[in-house]
């Protein structure tokens, strides 16, 4: 009697295994010790360059409200911020009315014609059609932001897809609070990053369980990265619950039929 309670209890011991999450799996920044002088100095920021195929919100303004039409018929309408919601308020019409940079590295604009912008940041690409435009207009301002700055986020994530950034620049955490947040069963150990640079793909694993994520080469995002959150264990494990639990269940009910039969 006291063999069969011994495998009754061994068996449930291996159910609770098999059904409980690791928490070393899903919590992050798990060597961190709390100290008020710690602190942590994230990875540089990088310098996004502007490259073939990119999309790029480009704008000329001046005081004159007529030459601004003129300079930028993409956001016409009654007003020029009203038609610059209407235009860049979505990415299909980003897509549409963007400026794409052509595979010999230019933009052509109205009035300033063809100018080559690829291989420079967003400040020197201002810069550099500023300097043009001042040929033609008095004491213009130019506004150059990227349109495709998007992040792929896929995997143990509450809401994958594909998300935007807007401000400049966009770190890995960030993203995952875009997404709001990882699931149950995330495996937080071996996150990874693919990254384009050129005609090769990159791969980063990224560590989240301890602060070196801080000073990983893909803390900060660049535009059209990949991040994939793997699963653990497990899922593989609470996927196939059904069928164990149907398994435990026979074998639970063929030893009550033995144990009665052998009274």
């Amino acid at each position: 009697m006291e063999k069969r309670y011994l495998f009754y209890l061994s068996l449930i011991l291996i159910v609770f295994s098999t059904s409980c999450s690791s928490t070393k799996d899903i919590f992050m920044f798990q060597d961190y010790k709390e100290d008020l002088n710690q602190f942590i100095v994230p990875a540089q920021v990088p310098e996004h360059k502007i490259k073939p195929f990119d999309n790029l919100y480009i704008a000329v303004m001046t005081i004159d409200p007529e030459v601004n039409r003129t300079l930028n018929p993409r956001m016409g309408g009654e007003g020029f911020s009203s038609g610059t919601e209407q235009m860049f308020g979505s990415p299909a019409s980003q897509y549409i009315n963007g400026y794409r940079v052509s595979p010999d590295s230019s933009v052509i604009l109205p009035i300033l014609g063809s100018v080559k912008l690829v291989g420079l940041n967003l400040d020197e690409a201002e810069n550099l059609i500023k300097t043009r435009a001042e040929e033609y207009l008095k004491e213009p301002t130019v506004q150059v932001k990227f349109l495709n700055f998007k992040i792929n986020v896929n995997g143990e994530i509450r809401n994958p897809g594909i998300y935007y950034n807007y401000e400049g620049n966009l770190n890995i955490l960030d993203i995952i609070g875009m997404a709001n947040g990882i699931t149950d069963f995330a495996d937080m150990r071996n996150v990874v990053v693919k990254r384009n640079y050129g005609n090769r793909i990159y791969t980063f694993k990224v560590d989240f369980t301890n602060k070196s994520i801080y000073n990983s080469e893909v803390f900060y995002l660049q535009p059209n990265d990949f991040v994939y959150i793997p699963p653990t264990k497990l899922k593989r494990r609470a996927q196939n619950s059904d069928s164990y639990g149907k398994v435990l269940s026979t074998i639970s009910t063929l030893l009550v039929v033995v144990a009665l039969m052998m009274r």
